[in-house]
C-alpha cells in the first residue's frame, strides 16, 4: 500500500491550510489592534501587537496542526 505521503496534492494542502491559518491569524490580530488603537487613541503600539500576537499564535497553531497530521501519516 503507498504511503499517504506519496501523494503531493495531500503536501500542498497541508502547506495551503497551514499559510491560510497563519494569514488569518496575523489579519485578524491587526484587524482587533486597529479596533484598540482607535478606542484607546495609541495609534501604532497596539496593532504592531495584534500583528505579533497573530503571528505568534498562528506559527503555535500551525506546529499544532502539522504535528496532529504527521502522526495520522
Amino acid at each position: 500500500m503507498k504511503k499517504s505521503t506519496d501523494n503531493p496534492w495531500k503536501m500542498i494542502g497541508l502547506i495551503g491550510s497551514v499559510g491560510l491559518e497563519v494569514f488569518v491569524l496575523i489579519v485578524g490580530g491587526a484587524w482587533l489592534g486597529r479596533k484598540l488603537d482607535a478606542h484607546f487613541q495609541t495609534e501604532p503600539v497596539w496593532l504592531a501587537v495584534g500583528v505579533l500576537g497573530g503571528l505568534i499564535i498562528g506559527m503555535i497553531s500551525a506546529a499544532i496542526t502539522i504535528r496532529t497530521l504527521a502522526k495520522k501519516m
